[in-house]
């Protein structure tokens, strides 16, 4: 965000271990770039094993000094069986890197880490101050989501014989990823094909992307939803309370990150009725669990007062179908161009 003369840039999670690679020839590439703050939204392998190998980097790392994380430290006050067990190793980088951890937020953990990153019950939605006059609108973690984390944090922490806060120098990967067979669209694909798969209701029960740290960056009357992998339930209540911020029935929104790669389970047409929006992102490539998953796309549109873009870093076996197809219900796909790994998003 910014002008062409002061730009600024905020980093959100760091993919996998396994993408790590990718991940870094991509940030060298970004040679200038500095981070406000590296944002790791929360402790599953697929957004935090990346992570740890950037803060590894004695190359990249320098580019950090503001690290927004709930460690265990704020998951007992305020998925993925590897996950906590990567947060307790994330922490000693964290730690041991001199990072300003969660600096602002309290009550502070201890004189050298701020406090958790949770949206109270009641009043305003937190907003932080970023420099160039960006402002972070907190919809994500909820207080008892957090808590739910720290119990799920202790039980994994202590089977892999590590106690809980304490840190770990290893680095624990998770299994290579695994191609998934997708099923077919409907045929045709069209209007009364769309409502039949937004009908579908599932629901995700995953502790740790409960635990998500999800927020909407405004800037120069911009709006950009982060969503992370947070619970629908969550993002129903904050939405509810920024419309009040912002004074909007329907606040506007110029573009949406699916919330968990686009599973179904984690998105609601509830929440979508909250917001208007045109442009959406999808981040995954398909592996393990084939997302985005069809019903959540058909939400999407359903509930859409007009046409919609879907931006995916990936064409997939998923998503090049709704490609061809999507057209006819209201609905463009874009991809990276041939060649390239990354995707950028007018707003």
């Amino acid at each position: 965000y910014g002008t062409r003369s002061a730009t600024h840039q905020v980093l959100i999670d760091a993919g996998t271990f396994h993408s790590w690679d990718g991940v870094r020839t991509e940030l060298v590439r970004r040679r200038r770039d500095r981070y406000e703050v590296f944002v790791v939204t929360h402790v599953d392998e697929d957004h935090i094993g990346g992570a740890i190998a950037l803060l590894d980097d004695p190359d990249l790392k320098q580019r950090i000094d503001h690290v927004w994380f709930n460690g265990f430290v704020h998951c007992k006050t305020g998925g993925n069986v590897l996950g906590p067990v990567n947060g307790e190793q994330l922490t000693t980088r964290i730690v041991d890197g001199g990072f300003h951890w969660n600096d602002g937020f309290t009550p502070k953990a201890s004189d050298d880490v701020g406090g958790p990153i949770v949206v109270p019950r009641a009043g305003d939605l937190p907003c932080i101050d970023l420099p160039g006059d960006a402002c972070v609108v907190l919809l994500s973690p909820s207080g008892p989501k957090l808590k739910a984390m720290a119990k799920t944090w202790t039980e994994d922490v202590l089977r892999a014989g590590l106690v809980p806060g304490g840190g770990d120098t290893a680095h624990t990967t998770s299994p290579r990823p695994r191609d998934r067979v997708t099923d077919p669209l409907p045929d045709p694909l069209d209007l009364d094909a769309v409502a039949g798969l937004a009908a579908e209701k599932h629901t995700d029960s995953s502790k740790a992307n409960g635990s998500s740290i999800a927020f909407i960056l405004e800037y120069d009357d911009k709006r950009v939803l982060f969503a992370a992998d947070a619970h629908a339930s969550v993002l129903t209540s904050a939405l509810t309370r920024y419309a009040q911020r912002v004074g909007e029935t329907r606040p506007r929104l110029d573009l949406v990150k699916l919330s968990h790669h686009g599973s179904d389970a984690n998105l609601s047409t509830k929440m979508l009725a909250l917001i208007d929006c045109r442009r959406w992102l999808v981040s995954t490539n398909g592996d393990n669990f084939a997302h985005p998953d069809d019903a959540a796309l058909a939400k999407v549109i359903a509930t859409a007062d007009g046409p919609v873009t879907f931006f995916c870093n990936y064409r997939s076996a998923r998503t090049a179908p709704w490609a061809e197809h999507g057209p006819g219900v209201g609905a463009t796909f874009t991809f990276p161009k041939k060649g390239k790994h990354t995707i950028r998003v007018p707003v």
